[in-house]
């Protein structure tokens, strides 16, 4: 009886530390795909004369960025 709870116990020990592992890598890339996503958003508005209200292009560029800032990052994590 008491091994199996010390094996419930490590078991619980070991998912907390993947789930811990996992944090730290998804926190270390979050500013990663922030900062490949400003850089691609700011390549494609580069020639736009206004970009200081958001409007309907403004708005579709974030995200197609952001889009493709997170395909990069998820080719590159293979």
């Amino acid at each position: 009886m008491g091994e199996m709870k010390r094996a419930i116990a490590r078991e619980g020990q070991e998912r907390a530390k993947a789930m811990d592992e996992h944090k730290r890598m998804t926190d270390r890339f979050a500013s990663t795909l922030v900062i490949a996503a400003s850089i691609i958003a700011a390549v494609r508005l580069a020639r736009d004369q206004d970009i200081s209200r958001p409007s309907p292009r403004l708005t579709s560029v974030v995200t197609d960025s952001i889009g493709l800032a997170r395909m990069i990052l998820e080719r590159i994590m293979r």
